[in-house]
């Protein structure tokens, strides 16, 4: 289990994002040797991603994004999305 430090908490405050999930998606991320970055979606909400660092075995979140343009899809409109942005 990783050790999480968030240095974002105004913006995990000012999303209204859950803390605690955070910090359990967190600590159970796999960390493979000579990485020091990370970048991965909020698994409650995927218009938001997680930005930070790795420093050992403590993973520092220092940014959270929020997705400018999002749209909810399933599989059967993907192959439509995709159509329509190569016209």
């Amino acid at each position: 289990m990783n050790k999480v430090l968030i240095e974002c908490a105004k913006r995990v405050d000012k999303y209204k994002l859950n803390r605690d999930c955070i910090l359990k998606q967190l600590q159970s991320m796999k960390i493979d040797k000579g990485t020091e970055d990370f970048i991965t979606a909020y698994n409650d909400d995927f218009q938001y991603t997680l930005i930070g660092e790795i420093k050992g075995n403590q993973v520092v979140l220092t940014n959270i994004e929020k997705a400018i343009a999002f749209k909810k899809m399933d599989n059967s409109d993907i192959f439509e999305f995709i159509k329509e942005q190569s016209d």
